[in-house]
């Protein structure tokens, strides 16, 4: 059985780090990154548009200022009479970058990311790839996808924390208006590079 992809939500900065480290990609302040995120506000809510207008979803009541959207869709899981197997998934990212690190605010972003949406949505759902692909691209190491495959010698344990070199290219243009010339280019380098995209970890069998 080939193994299972799981995206995994982990707000630790020693982790983005070691990613930093690893795509040569420096960690910059938490000023320049929120900048950043900032500026790609913009297309988050092109993406939360196209869900609404061609995969139906749809806005999700919230109060919460502190969210950039939030929008929710029925289960893609069905009875056996056609009705929705499980509650309404909701997906949300916040205004600003830093929510993400907020402690009291850690269970809400792992319930988002290690949801259906990400288990099982983003492979029929081209927007919610979109979205954790930029997520990637912004904030490296807190948002990654984990393969883990049982050997003999092991369990393999290989860790994606960027999105594949064919999605950077496909959007060149946008990707560079957030980041500038010279970060996009360190972006693209590392996507293509297979040790500094990906980690691999080999856990010895118990």
């Amino acid at each position: 059985m080939p193994p299972r992809p799981e995206v995994v939500f982990s707000s630790d900065v020693a982790n983005m780090d070691e990613w930093a480290q690893r795509t040569r990609i420096p960690l910059t302040t938490a000023e320049a990154l929120g900048a950043t995120y900032a500026r790609a506000h913009r297309w988050f809510q092109a993406l939360k548009q196209q869900l609404i207008r061609e995969h139906n979803w749809s806005d999700a009541p919230s109060s919460d200022s502190r969210l950039l959207f939030a929008v929710e869709t029925s289960s893609i899981w069905r009875s056996s009479v056609g009705l929705p197997a499980g509650p309404k998934l909701k997906l949300c990212l916040p205004v600003h970058a830093s929510s993400f690190f907020s402690p009291e605010r850690r269970v809400q972003w792992e319930m988002v990311f290690h949801s259906d949406i990400f288990e099982s949505v983003r492979k029929i759902c081209p927007p919610i790839n979109d979205i954790l692909h930029l997520i990637q691209c912004l904030l490296t190491g807190i948002v990654t996808v984990v393969f883990e495959e049982q050997l003999p010698e092991g369990m393999y344990r290989t860790t994606r924390g960027l999105p594949p070199i064919a999605w950077v290219n496909a959007h060149e243009a946008a990707l560079t208006e957030i980041f500038g010339v010279a970060h996009f280019k360190a972006l693209r380098k590392a996507c293509n590079d297979t040790k500094a995209a990906y980690m691999l970890q080999v856990l010895p069998s118990r």
